[in-house]
């Protein structure tokens, strides 16, 4: 298997093939064993590396559920599927709970696009740590969205090219600026670039850029694209360039850094003054499921002990519950970015835009710029 298709468990796929080619590949999934046959399936939608080799196993066994994945594209690809006509077609999604929860939950009762979660299938809800619990999604004393997971986006870096104590790794610079042009990777995603430019250059509050301040953060992009190898669409395709060497500095998630440490390569993480752009993971049951038992099993696993004290060390998200961090040393807690927990990370949530059609339309302009 190559390093794309494994890295994080993410076949390269281009949207128009993920989506025309969804019904089909769910269908191809629908093999049971016996161990499962009781519970069913359960259909998710989420970070692939959430049910990486090592994780997978004991969200299965926890739940007594066999979990089929789709092909995780970003947040703003997975709120689409849940507001497309038909159904989202998953019996669990998960994505940031800032940034999906406008769409998650509708702006008032009645207009939620999904179905409540039923607590009492939920007792691992205790193990919820204090910081975690600005990600449950509640309205009118129901629950619509669980905590999962925190993950942190940054600027992933080849050290053997960018040395440590260069300023730039201080920064959102380094994935902007003049110095290793050439050796750039941009994520195709308008939310989060926007974001971390908005940011670099001074925005307190990126996510309510107006249209000038949005032309402004443009133009800047713009200016920057002649640093810029390639644009990547899956984290796949993002970590497969870092191990080819055909990139030495990308935007990149806390999976990417973490797989790709464990495989050997040189690559790691900066902590950039502006603050690394932070999410909290949430879990939620779209209204066409098809298995809400199994998907309420499978979210109550995710948050248990097994699975919590396996996530980090498994995908590198850290762990919602009480139990992620509870046996790691100091090191390890800093490595790993639990520091986003006590605030000796610097860090910033992805919000949902205020404008999201304005976002888009603006991340085309600069796509499309010569």
């Amino acid at each position: 298997m190559t390093l794309e298709t494994d890295v994080l468990h993410l076949p390269r796929l281009s949207r128009r093939t993920v989506l025309g080619g969804a019904a089909a590949m769910l269908a191809g999934t629908g093999l049971r064993t016996p161990a499962f046959a009781q519970s069913g399936e359960v259909t998710a939608l989420m970070v692939n590396a959430m049910l990486g080799p090592t994780l997978k196993p004991i969200a299965e066994e926890q739940s007594k559920v066999k979990i089929s994945e789709g092909a995780f594209m970003s947040g703003t690809d997975t709120v689409s599927r849940l507001t497309a006509p038909g159904g989202a077609r998953y019996d669990l999604m998960n994505s940031s709970f800032a940034f999906s929860r406008p769409v998650v939950m509708g702006a008032k009762a009645g207009q939620e696009r999904v179905q409540p979660i039923d607590l009492s299938l939920i007792p691992n809800m205790k193990n919820i740590n204090a910081p975690s619990k600005a990600g449950i999604g509640e309205r009118d004393g129901k629950v619509y969205m669980v905590p999962h997971s925190w993950g942190f986006d940054s600027i992933l870096y080849n050290r053997a090219v960018v040395p440590d104590d260069d300023p730039y790794t201080q920064s959102w610079s380094l994935l902007f600026e003049d110095k290793y042009a050439g050796r750039i990777g941009w994520w195709d995603v308008a939310h989060q670039m926007l974001m971390a430019a908005g940011l670099y250059l001074g925005h307190a509050e990126p996510e309510k850029m107006d249209r000038n301040q949005l032309n402004e953060v443009a133009k800047f992009l713009i200016s920057k694209k002649k640093n810029v190898r390639t644009f990547y669409s899956t984290f796949a395709q993002g970590s497969n360039l870092l191990a080819n060497g055909e990139i030495d500095v990308c935007y990149g998630i806390a999976p990417m850094r973490n797989e790709l440490q464990k495989r050997g390569y040189n690559i790691t993480g900066a902590w950039p003054k502006e603050g690394v752009l932070s999410l909290i993971n949430a879990s939620y049951i779209p209204k066409d499921c098809k298995n809400v038992e199994g998907a309420h099993a499978v979210i109550n696993a995710m948050i248990g002990e097994a699975y919590s004290r396996a996530l980090t060390e498994g995908c590198g998200y850290l762990s919602a519950t009480t139990f992620g961090d509870e046996n790691m040393t100091p090191d390890q807690r800093k490595r790993y970015g639990y520091g986003l927990f006590d605030g000796s990370v610097k860090h910033y949530q992805l919000e949902f835009p205020t404008n999201m059609n304005m976002w888009i339309e603006t991340w085309s302009r600069v796509k499309s710029a010569a």
